[in-house]
Order: structure tokens, then C-alpha cells, then sequence
């Protein structure tokens, strides 16, 4: 029974993270009862031209097996639908129990703004992969941590990383595969 759930725990974790890194909500906030803006005419802002999107991507070939080779050997990578994200996953293949694991992943999210990447408890880091912006949220609980990488104004790919055996190792890891993997497949703006 505990082997069960050691094998189950880091799948659920990793699922838990990658669902609850996103508010799709959309729009542009306003007090209760006051008037609301005018709606977008789609216009890019100079600082971040965001004519770039990501639905035409499809995430098992943004991350595949030849990526996530050098962290060691994986399952094949499972393609699914969490939430509105579509999301491409490998789980590491463990040889015994006292191995480390490890789950690498990314997830579209075609209307999900960089902005909306939620702090998981231990906090939001801009930062730069390749001169595109992205951001870094990690947690411990479950352990992993996502670089969230910027797709014109209104999406993002997220990279995540999760049940290894530190926080930091799982940012350096995520950190990794967004910068050599993932970020050059992206569109340009």
C-alpha cells in the first residue's frame, strides 16, 4: 500500500500545481457597480507587442522525449486537458522506491496572461529566458516549481517541474528546459 502511494502521491502533486497556476479570467477589473471600461480593440501595447499566440501549438511538441532525456529516463509523455490548459507530461521511470523522481511538464495556456501566474507559497519572480518575460512560482507543498513563459499579450506556456527532491533543484530544472527546449519553439511577437 505505501508503494501505491508513493507512485500516486508526486502524479497528483504534479496535476494539483499545474491546475491551480492560473485565473483565466479575462478582462479589466472594476469596483462593484462602477462603470466598466471600454472593451480591447486588440491593439498590443508598445512595451510588449502581443500579436503572438499559442493555439496552434501543441504541447507534446513543444516538450518532448529527446528534452527531458538528460534528467533521465521517462515515461512517454501523456497528452491531456487540465482545466483549459493542454498540458504534455513525462514521469520519470524509477528503478526502486529510495529513487528520485520526478515529473516534467509543460501547459499551454492560450488565455492566460503572464500576469496571471498565481503566487503557490514561495513567491513570484520576474525573470528573462532568452530575452522573452516570464516569471518563476515555486512551492513546497507539493514541491515543484513552474516558469511561466510569456506568449504575446493573452497567453503563456508554462514549464513545470515537480517530486524531485528540492525546490531549487525543480526551478534550476524548469529553468533549464524553458530556456534550451521550450522558449525557442515559441512564436516571436
Amino acid at each position: 500500500m505505501k508503494l501505491l502511494v508513493r507512485a500516486v502521491l508526486p502524479v497528483a502533486a504534479g496535476a494539483l500545481l499545474l491546475a491551480g497556476c492560473t485565473d483565466t479570467r479575462t478582462g479589466t477589473p472594476s469596483a462593484a457597480g462602477s462603470a466598466t471600461s471600454a472593451p480591447s480593440t486588440g491593439e498590443s501595447s508598445s512595451a510588449d507587442p502581443g500579436g503572438a499566440t499559442t493555439t496552434s501549438l501543441e504541447p507534446c511538441t513543444l516538450l518532448t522525449a529527446a528534452d527531458v532525456a538528460a534528467y533521465g529516463t521517462f515515461k512517454d509523455g501523456e497528452e491531456q486537458k487540465l482545466g483549459s490548459a493542454r498540458v504534455c507530461r513525462y514521469q520519470k521511470q524509477r528503478t526502486d522506491a529510495s529513487e528520485e523522481g520526478g515529473i516534467i511538464g509543460v501547459a499551454i495556456r492560450d488565455d492566460a496572461p503572464l500576469a496571471s501566474v498565481n503566487d503557490t507559497g514561495g513567491g513570484i519572480k520576474d525573470l528573462e529566458v532568452n530575452g522573452r518575460k516570464a516569471k518563476q512560482a515555486s512551492s513546497q507543498s507539493p514541491l515543484g516549481c513552474t516558469v511561466a513563459l510569456g506568449v504575446g499579450d493573452n497567453a503563456r506556456v508554462d514549464v513545470n517541474v515537480t517530486a524531485v527532491d528540492t525546490v531549487e533543484k525543480a526551478c534550476q530544472m524548469a529553468n533549464d528546459v524553458a530556456t534550451k527546449a521550450v522558449e525557442p519553439k515559441l512564436p516571436k511577437a
